[in-house]
């Protein structure tokens, strides 16, 4: 029986001997899986930059001769971090041919970044051109997210289109989160007409409540004392509370000693 008990023992401790061994073969098999891929990231990575530095130096080429290859970079799917910054590059080459290549990737580009990069470049491009081709697009395309990039665009352009956009859609835009974006639009153009704008959605009595909260949120960031005149009298009559509120709310961040005689008038009320 001993010698039985010894033999199980020994049977025993092999196998655990050959759990352990299988176990730090099988580590060491991942050990090297994982610097197999560290080794194939790092080439990556490599090559992305080498890709990024021949952009760069296409950026220096002559336009007849860079046009043609960022073409070809666009027009590979496999990269879109190098496609956008090709996008960037060719905004700063010859317009009249890099204008039709950027609108049609801004509307047809399956990258949903792409085509907001090239939105971007197109905004950053100066010239009733570029304003044309985004008009286009916002009329064009489906995509809200597309819409917002190009009326922050519009803001951006001292353009008299771009501007009636944003006042047309501030005032009869159906789809809320747009009409809040060309609200706030309007406000960054510092334009003194966009305070009309601003006034007649305040008023308007058909307008949502956090429709026409942002157009005086937008009216407040103007400063100066044409906007105290118009705040004073909507904090003292408008029939909405909520905008008296907010009304009230902005008179109390400016130094305007009117704005505190509105104030102390409001306490008093009976």
């Amino acid at each position: 029986m001993k010698k039985l008990r010894v033999l199980m023992m020994i049977v025993v401790m092999l196998s655990l001997v050959g759990m352990v061994g299988g176990g730090f073969r099988l580590s060491a098999q991942e050990q090297g899986a994982e610097e197999e891929n560290k080794a194939q990231g790092k080439v990556k990575d490599e090559a992305a930059e080498l890709k990024s530095a021949a952009l760069d130096a296409v950026l220096m080429m002559k336009d007849e001769d860079a046009i043609p290859i960022l073409e070809k970079i666009l027009g590979n799917k496999d990269n879109p971090d190098l496609r956008k910054k090709a996008l960037f590059i060719l905004s700063q080459k010859d317009k009249q041919k890099a204008l039709p290549i950027l609108q049609r990737l801004a509307q047809e580009d399956p990258d949903h970044e792409v085509r907001e990069h090239a939105v971007f470049c197109l905004g950053q491009m100066q010239g009733e051109e570029s304003i044309a081709a985004l008009l286009e697009i916002y009329d064009k395309v489906n995509d809200a997210g597309l819409k917002e990039k190009i009326l922050f665009s519009f803001s951006q352009h001292q353009s008299d289109k771009a501007f009636d956009k944003l006042k047309a859609i501030a005032q009869n835009e159906k789809d809320e989160e747009l009409c809040s974006k060309a609200i706030f639009s309007l406000g960054q153009t510092g334009k003194k007409e966009a305070l009309d704008i601003l006034k007649k959605v305040i008023e308007d009595d058909g307008a949502g409540i956090e429709i026409r909260k942002k157009a005086l949120f937008s009216l407040s960031q103007f400063g100066g004392g044409e906007v105290i005149d118009l705040l004073m009298p909507i904090a003292k009559s408008h029939k909405n509370n909520e905008i008296r509120k907010q009304a009230v709310f902005w008179l109390g961040q400016s130094k305007d000693p009117r704005a505190v005689k509105a104030l102390e008038d409001i306490l008093n009320e009976k």
